[in-house]
């Protein structure tokens, strides 16, 4: 007859722990999404990575820009709803960058190939039946997927999930189903806050549900984070996304972000040159416009041409006074005329008060334990002081680095790392980025090693 030791070793503790790690993380984990979310953009993550996806055909945003509303063209929307009208004279601006008025933006949407449509006046009630039902009423003419819109990103988020949560109360064959639990669950993960005591019994009312008490809420860092509607929350005070514009560097620092984190490449890697391309409009994601070891790098006329999105676009899609229907510098988003230009970030953020890290990741890396552990003291320090906000292109290598990073800082464990990324649209498993998959379960092993020499 056999019986178990009556002291087991730390060892074995410690070994038992690494294994429960590893096991769980291979486990498929609900994410607190409608659906599974693809990553961010579409056809164009360089371009859109700041739509948040509720479903394929239902994605959210705050005021569009006309360059905007163009990119999202040419990232697959065929149409887009804003909640708001903005009349005449309600044209806006964000960081300096105008915003325009409904009938300029649906002539934007219009030459783009795009749907266009807005919903309800200034004075409204955005949270009413009867705005859910003219949402109804207007999906049923708009192409999809739509990007639908508001000002910062959150009524209109209300409403659309309020109307799938109406549908799943009076249509059995609806899918994805919405119950109020969800509707709370999704909206804190998005950053999102709807538990006030008036929006609850709004909520209960759309539902036929008893009022949620006590739903879960949000953690963000600082309150007024939705004035720069394009980040990705992750949690507390940490954020991630693609590329900044110029514009948004004085809206950050209004908002009371404290710190820049940029994993673009600069001019140049190990001696190389390495500057990464910059969107461009009625160009494709990625387009190559360098030269190779033996080339210097410079902008390839004909290589964009090549890789126009619309070759029947008139030149009045680029500007009134361009020539040409494709355009070959974006000063925007800190181009050149080779590419993206980190110095050019660095000295616009420079003029602010926001600090700066420059933590150049190449795009394709396959990452390591290694990698992790090279910029975890530089990500732990910029997340230190306040809002942080990291960023790449289009928000992939900021995510996988950023929530590992934010999971580090809050004590958090594998679990919620891999659960927080694939919120955000980027699976991390054994099948899906095996790669970034090691590194996260590397790192919790490492935590829980030294653990458990603490414990000793």
């Amino acid at each position: 007859m056999f019986t178990l030791p009556t002291m087991i070793s730390k060892d074995i503790i410690l070994l038992l722990i690494i294994v429960l790690l590893l096991v769980r993380g291979a486990v498929l984990l609900e994410v607190d999404t409608a659906v599974h979310r693809q990553a961010p953009g579409l056809e164009s993550p360089l371009k859109v990575w700041w739509a948040k996806e509720i479903t394929p055909d239902f994605h959210v945003a705050g005021r569009l820009t006309e360059r905007q509303v163009k990119y999202a063209a040419e990232a697959g929307f065929r149409s887009i709803l804003s909640l708001f009208m903005y009349e005449t004279g309600d044209s806006g601006s964000f960081g300096g960058e105008y915003l325009p008025t409904t009938a300029e933006a649906w002539v934007s949407a219009h030459i783009s190939g795009m749907q266009y449509i807005a919903l309800v006046g200034g004075n409204d009630d955005w949270a009413s039946i009867a705005t859910i039902q003219k949402f109804h009423d207007a999906l049923q003419h708009l192409n999809r997927p739509i990007l639908l819109h508001c000002d910062r990103g959150y009524t209109i988020t209300f409403v659309t999930l309020m109307h799938m949560a109406n549908q799943t109360r009076h249509n059995s064959s609806y899918e994805p189903k919405i119950y109020s639990e969800d509707f709370y669950k999704i909206t804190a993960a998005m950053g999102l806050d709807f538990t006030h005591e008036d929006l609850k019994h709004t909520v209960s009312h759309i539902t036929g549900e008893p009022l949620v008490e006590n739903p879960p809420k949000h953690n963000c860092e600082p309150e007024e984070w939705l004035d720069f509607w394009l980040a990705h929350p992750v949690s507390t005070n940490w954020y991630v996304g693609g590329q900044i514009r110029d514009c948004d560097v004085e809206v950050l620092e209004t908002v009371g972000f404290k710190a820049i984190v940029n994993m673009r490449m600069g001019l140049t890697h190990d001696s190389k040159h390495s500057q990464e391309p910059v969107a461009l409009l009625n160009i494709k994601d990625g387009t190559t416009t360098y030269g190779n070891d033996t080339v210097p790098p410079r902008q390839d006329w004909k290589t964009l041409k090549d890789n126009r999105i619309n070759a029947h676009h008139s030149s009045a899609y680029i500007s009134e006074r361009s020539r040409i229907n494709f355009e070959v510098e974006n000063h925007l988003e800190f181009g050149d005329d080779i590419g993206y230009n980190e110095e050019k970030e660095k000295s616009s953020v420079g003029k602010s008060s926001l600090k700066y890290y420059h933590i150049p990741i190449p795009p394709n890396l396959t990452m390591t334990s290694e990698t992790f552990t090279q910029v975890r003291s530089t990500l732990l320090e910029a997340g230190q002081n306040g809002p942080v906000l990291l960023h790449c292109s289009d928000g992939r290598r900021v995510a996988y680095l950023g929530v590992l990073a934010a999971a580090v800082s809050e004590g958090r464990g594998l679990d919620w790392a891999l659960k927080r990324v694939a919120e955000l649209g980027f699976e991390v498993s054994p099948d899906a980025r095996p790669d970034v998959y090691a590194m996260y379960c590397d790192t919790f092993k490492d935590a829980a090693t030294n653990m458990g020499h603490e414990e000793l």
